[in-house]
């Protein structure tokens, strides 16, 4: 057994310990529960906001066939009793037959998290690839994760895009492996669904205050208002601005979010909401990492370095508007009809590096020939009808879930012409500040220029898709279900104009995605579970350097494994092995920026374990590890598999609050992320096994008010997220960094 292994089991003994003396108070007396309970609250901080109390109904997980009544993760929460991602109304945890983790308020609070990169980072089994000083890729057991948005499929989070920040969402559902039953096309890894903030029934206010390491400062607000006396028209807003520098050189954004939802009850059984996010993002001396050295080896020559200049620039413009309207059809029935419209526009310039970085010396040439300028946009449509509800047969409740769904984006992009012919050798990498702007008039996007060109691809998916969750006998269910795709893809180009004709890159009719699962509850807080998902996910775009698109991937998981829930939902415990099979994955070419290779048949497998909530009073707990093993059946092809997802990964947040006396108010955190050896595109660039450590310490004035300070990587560890690139994306990871807020909450 490896010693990762090892450490997972200790720790595996321990909670389980923690789980059985709890029980053993729980069953002591219901008295001196209540007793320890509201000290744990008060010393917790500030009351639970009105958006949360009503979110807090308690859970009915009743097994007489019922379905569950729906509940939300309150302030105190690291877990929630029930998601959404696995079939569009809430299934308690343990009823779902896959791996799943869930983000709440509690955590994003307590660890800090600020974006999706800072979530995505914590949840086990995750894999980050940052992309950018905007955008990163997520990765779980070595597929891309695509994204759900409110459960409708949504690809703006697949397009490499600035992505929103994470205080419009309410939490975060991860659903790992195989999701194509309610996807359709997407990445065999799994579905991050981003749950928005809804309005609610009573007033609410809060806001934090925050200033950090690189001159980091920001402010949000988060407001519930009911807008009539009957509190039938609700609105809610969760706006911020942000203004930052960043541990590498040069670098410097500013960026505001305004975010607002209004809920309308038509009737008693019919509901309107609409939402609108808007996002504007400008960065000077945008990141994308950093190139090999000469030895096709990793540069360690100092943090922060940055191989784009000053005068360098990307910006981004962001909206996004969903609009929904349910409707209850009866007692157990409902139907959903949503959309969802999402529009980014971007501009950037800057210089990217003509040569890798000298490994003895740091010097490397730029030419203005290496100048990336290039506009564009990017837009997603998304609708999803669907049907829920419950029938008896049989003397037993089953449910059934019936929908449509449909999803289109398009990406297009101006590159323009470079007249420039300026050579700029001997450039240190820590001091690219040295490269000249462009000259006057040498930069351009009229058709006349000659060099001018850009590219328009065009995608959509729609299917129909059904789940049925049978009860044949007690306590055991049953889940069947399919789905029926079409997917279409054509790209021509673009600029100058007259734009191209349109040329068919992918053509898919009535792919079928199939789905069983089955799940048996053992007792009523423990269940086995097992299921079968397969996966299609095309590739959109002239991704090969030769031209021409790749091959769709396509792929298949078996999973089975052991859920817990315990204390209404307050805790959850699971553990999985899963295998998954695939082929024609896609891999950035290492030779060719922005260009693509695939691999032949991949076998992943391997086990993951994790715990969330709270194992006694005012000790919550976020632990989790996976192992995962990577064979290609073609010893031939290329494989940089390992620079997605490592063999070992250990991931833990640990969180406690005193319970009262002269140290009541004070809150203690601490975590640990642990990687095994990180594989990039040569056997040279081998980030080997690392651990950093997180902690934070918080202090509640009173109910309304609280400070907290955070530190990340407090041993100041030097080691690279990303190897997996020759000009680019290589990624140090930041060094040891601090952050201060200051929260109020009414």
């Amino acid at each position: 057994m490896s010693r990762f292994s090892r450490a997972a089991t200790r720790w595996g003994i321990v909670i389980w310990g923690c789980m059985i003396a709890r029980d053993a108070c729980a069953s002591i007396s219901p008295d001196l529960r209540q007793t320890h309970r509201p000290a744990v609250a008060s010393a917790r901080t500030a009351p639970i906001p009105a958006p949360a109390r009503k979110a807090q109904k308690a859970m009915a997980d009743v097994h007489d066939g019922s379905e569950n009544i729906e509940v939300r993760a309150n302030r105190g929460s690291y877990t929630a009793p029930t998601s959404d991602v696995w079939g569009k109304s809430a299934v308690a945890l343990k009823d779902i037959p896959h791996s799943i983790s869930v983000i709440t308020q509690e955590r994003m609070q307590d660890s800090n998290m600020l974006t999706m990169t800072d979530a995505m980072r914590q949840v086990n089994g995750i894999r980050v690839l940052p992309g950018s000083t905007a955008n990163s890729n997520f990765y779980s057991r070595g597929y891309q994760l695509t994204t759900s948005l409110d459960g409708t499929p949504n690809a703006a989070g697949t397009l490499n895009n600035a992505s929103f920040d994470l205080s419009m969402y309410e939490r975060i559902e991860v659903l790992r492996g195989s999701a194509g039953l309610l996807q359709g096309a997407g990445g065999a890894g799994g579905v991050v669904n981003e749950v928005t903030k809804k309005p609610g029934r009573d007033f609410s206010v809060s806001g934090a205050a925050t200033i950090g390491s690189f001159d980091n400062y920001r402010a949000d607000l988060d407001l519930n208002v009911p807008l009539n006396h009957s509190r039938t028209l609700r609105f809610r807003t969760a706006d911020l601005f942000e203004d930052n520098d960043f541990f590498y050189n040069y670098s410097h954004s500013r960026k505001w979010q305004a975010y607002g939802a209004l809920e309308w009850d038509i009737t008693p059984t019919t509901t309107f909401l609409v939402s609108h996010a808007a996002q504007q993002q400008d960065i000077t001396a945008p990141y994308y990492g950093l190139p090999v050295t000469t030895d096709d080896t990793l540069w360690y020559g100092g943090r922060s370095a940055n191989p784009s200049q000053p005068w360098g620039y990307s910006n981004y413009m962001t909206q996004q508007t969903i609009v929904s309207l349910s409707q209850k059809l009866g007692r157990d029935w409902t139907l959903t009809a949503r959309g969802t419209f999402y529009d980014q526009g971007y501009d950037m310039l800057y210089n990217e590096p003509w040569t890798t970085i000298n490994a003895k010396t740091g010097l490397l040439t730029y030419e203005d020939q290496g100048i990336a300028a290039q506009r564009g946009s990017s837009s997603s449509r998304s609708a999803d009808i669907y049907a829920t509800g419950a029938f008896r047969l049989l003397g037993r409740t089953h449910h059934i879930l019936a929908g449509f769904n449909y999803n289109s984006y398009d990406q297009y992009v101006a590159y323009a012409n470079v007249s420039g012919s300026g050579v700029y050798p001997d450039i240190s990498i820590n001091n690219t500040a040295a490269v000249p702007a462009p000259p006057p008039g040498s930069i351009s996007y009229a058709p006349s220029s000659g060099g001018a060109e850009g590219s328009d691809d065009f995608a959509y998916q729609w299917g129909f898709y059904g789940q049925l969750r049978l009860e044949p006998v007690r306590h055991l269910s049953l889940i069947l279900g399919g789905r029926i795709s079409r997917f279409s893809e054509h790209s021509r180009d673009a600029y100058p104009s007259p734009r191209g004709r349109w040329s068919t890159e992918s053509d898919i009719h009535a792919q079928l995605t199939p789905y069983l699962g089955a799940v048996y509850q053992i007792t009523p807080n423990l269940s086995w579970y097992a299921s079968y998902a397969s996966i299609f996910t095309p590739s959109v775009g002239d991704l090969r350097y030769h031209g021409g698109g790749i091959a769709p991937q396509v792929g298949n998981q078996i999973e089975t494994g052991f859920k817990g829930g315990y204390f209404q939902g307050r805790l959850n415990i699971s553990a999985a092995l899963f295998r998954m099979e695939s082929t024609n994955q896609p891999l950035s070419d290492p030779q060719h920026i922005g260009f693509y290779i695939t691999t032949g048949p991949i076998r992943r497998q391997g086990w993951e374990a994790q715990v969330d909530g709270e194992i006694l009073p005012g000790l919550s707990v976020s632990i989790g590890y996976t192992y995962l093993d990577t064979k290609l059946s073609n010893p031939s092809s290329p494989d940089f598999g390992g620079a997605f997802s490592p063999h070992h990964m250990f991931k833990s947040w640990v969180h406690y609050t005193l319970p009262g006396g002269r140290l009541k108010g004070l809150s203690l955190g601490a975590g640990i992320d642990a990687s095994s050896n990180l594989r990039g595109g040569y056997p040279t660039t081998l980030q080997g096994g690392y651990m950093t450590i997180d902690s934070m310490i918080g202090y509640a004035i009173n109910r309304n008010l609280r400070l907290q300070l955070n530190a990340n990587n407090l041993t100041d560890r030097y080691y690279y997220e990303r190897a997996s690139g020759v000009w680019q994306f290589n990624f140090p990871a930041a060094p040891r960094n601090f952050m201060a807020t200051f929260r109020a909450t009414y």
